[in-house]
């Protein structure tokens, strides 16, 4: 069996509803030039990192040596009715438990990652971690495109995912296939433009399609802000992030979540404010 289809059904053993491979190395003149007005135009607010370490965000054969060959992974989570309180968070910390299965996938598949890098294989993972541009790597390996919220929108899992990266030093030809390109080649080019999710936003963060301005966005405010706005009017009640441009969005899906992502619902839905004492115990 090819390489990728091992990987693949592997990922697909792991809980993962996506699973992709591309080719490393820089993202291109139209990237860079995104993310520079993003920056010039004081889009990113007060999150200064987006602003540090643009070399490597825009290569990421400068962030990890040697390498060769970025896999995305596509972990769901469930659509909760809480108001308040972003359904990505009713669960454990993303980044650990994201990280944990795609360690446990390299141990799954190390015997046959080690012969396609000559016996001197080498990884890093990276959950939402590090200066990589996850939405634009999940494209390049045909998890899905980005809809006008700026979100990756998988054709199959939808928009409740959460994204995992893996950059290593197998050669990508070792792990190219036809059925590898077949999968890319199925993907939609964009999400239609219906507009819902921009109609939606109650702060006017997505004033146009495939634009967003973090100084206006309520999940910025409640979460990345170095001063938070939480359950006020600024926020619009919201204590920590906001899915109303994910729920509105047509692309939305069934698809089950892990359930370390919903394993606090039920006390998050008795005391919201207790989501960040939770967080806090979560993060130790």
């Amino acid at each position: 069996m090819p390489l990728y289809e091992t990987l693949q059904q592997s990922a697909q053993r792991l809980g993962f509803v996506g699973f992709g491979a591309a080719a490393a190395g820089a993202l291109g003149p139209e990237m860079e030039r995104r993310l520079g007005e993003y920056i010039s135009e004081g889009r990113n607010a007060d999150m200064d990192y987006m602003a540090r370490n643009v070399e490597k965000r825009l290569d990421v054969t400068l962030l990890v040596e040697g390498a060769r060959t970025v896999f995305a992974f596509l972990a769901p989570y469930d659509h909760h009715d809480n108001p308040v309180i972003a359904s990505y968070a009713h669960g454990l910390d993303y980044h650990k438990v994201i990280k944990d299965r795609i360690h446990a996938f390299v141990e799954e598949n190390r015997a046959s990652l080690e012969a396609a890098a000559n016996g001197d294989f080498a990884y890093r993972a990276f959950t939402d971690s590090a200066p990589i541009m996850e939405r634009e790597w999940a494209v390049r390996c045909g998890l899905g495109f980005i809809g006008c919220n700026t979100f990756l929108i998988s054709p199959t899992a939808g928009l409740r995912t959460l994204i995992g990266v893996m950059v290593c030093n197998v050669p990508f030809e070792e792990v190219d296939c036809m059925r590898l390109r077949r999968d890319k080649a199925a993907v939609p080019a964009d999400c239609g433009r219906c507009g819902a999710c921009i109609n939606a936003c109650p702060t006017g963060a997505l004033s146009e399609p495939y634009t967003i301005d973090a100084r206006k966005c309520i999940s910025f405010l409640t979460i990345e802000s170095r001063t938070p706005e939480r359950g006020n009017d600024a926020s619009h009640g919201h204590l920590w992030g906001c899915d109303c441009c994910l729920d509105a969005c047509p692309w939305n899906t069934d698809t089950p979540g892990w359930p370390e992502f919903s394993c606090n619902r039920e006390r998050l839905a008795a005391d919201p404010e207790e989501i960040f004492s939770i967080f806090a115990r979560n993060r130790k």
